[in-house]
């Protein structure tokens, strides 16, 4: 009987030092999975669609945010010069006719920190998986592909027929900038989706597979 006693105690005493360990092990685990370990990163041309594809895929993943490389530069930008920082979020003649200042704005802080603008999205982030929506340059791809290993990099691709068809017109000082071509002569890219009109479905089944590899490898991690 006091063997047995002696035997509960001691199994007692390791479940009761097990504990601390096991809610460590728990915590550490949500903790690495649930600060982006996976991102995937959407690049292209004005009116190419890359918010469409952004929004759609989060639409598909359970445990996914999007976080937009112009959102801290777009509020920093309102900040200093005074203007609706809502409106600059918007696609409006608002945000247009501040746009081609914004952008020298923007490159000006990257010249000083090339990482300035991403590492407040990274820093922001809580779910497992972070969509980027609006990756520009290889800058920014390289940031998020030195603190994270699993990065997907997706190019959303259109016609000048469909982006005019959607409203786009070429402005020189814009449309041939870096905040537009900068990721033109990256390779490779993981996924392309030609994002056409006429080309739903097709568009809709790329979206459908990058949520497969993404949730596969949340499960993965």
């Amino acid at each position: 009987q006091q063997t047995k006693m002696m035997l509960e105690n001691k199994l007692l005493v390791s479940a009761v030092l097990a504990v601390p360990c096991l809610i460590w092990l728990i915590w550490r685990h949500r903790k690495r999975v649930s600060s982006a370990s996976v991102i995937i990163i959407f690049s292209g041309k004005r009116k190419s669609g890359k918010d469409y594809c952004a929004d759609l895929l989060m639409s598909l993943l359970p445990n996914a945010e999007i976080g937009r490389l112009s959102g801290p530069l777009k509020h920093k930008y309102a900040e200093e010069h005074g203007l609706d920082y809502n409106q600059l979020l918007e696609a409006t003649d608002y945000k247009e006719k501040y746009r081609a200042d914004m952008i020298k704005w923007g490159e000006e802080r990257r010249r000083k920190d090339s990482g300035f603008f991403a590492s407040l999205v990274l820093d922001q982030a809580r779910a497992p998986i972070l969509i980027i929506s609006d990756a520009r340059r290889h800058t920014d791809v390289s940031f998020f592909k030195k603190h994270r290993k699993c990065v997907y990099v997706v190019r959303v691709q259109a016609s000048d027929e469909t982006r005019t068809a959607r409203g786009w017109k070429f402005t020189s000082g814009i449309d041939d900038a870096e905040s537009e071509c900068g990721l033109d002569d990256y390779y490779p890219f993981d996924f392309v989706i030609q994002n056409d009109t006429g080309c739903e479905l097709s568009t809709q089944s790329a979206l459908r597979q990058i949520s497969l590899v993404a949730m596969q490898r949340v499960e993965y991690l």
